[in-house]
């Protein structure tokens, strides 16, 4: 594996984690923000960190 591709798929991860954060303490302010985001967005968490971890070698 290249570093560049680990590198994209390590940002994507973290651009995830940031996003979700964000996401979050919206949430935490705004008690009427809709849980399908939340689930979304904990998805998206999924997805990017299984990329990453396949990309780096660990199953």
């Amino acid at each position: 594996m290249t570093t560049a591709l680990k590198n994209a798929k390590l940002e994507a991860h973290l651009d995830a984690v940031e996003k979700h954060k964000q996401l979050l303490e919206k949430l935490h302010l705004n008690g009427n923000q809709h849980l399908d985001e939340v689930n979304s967005s904990l998805q998206q968490l999924t997805l990017t960190l299984e990329e990453y971890l396949k990309i780096i070698g660990i199953p």
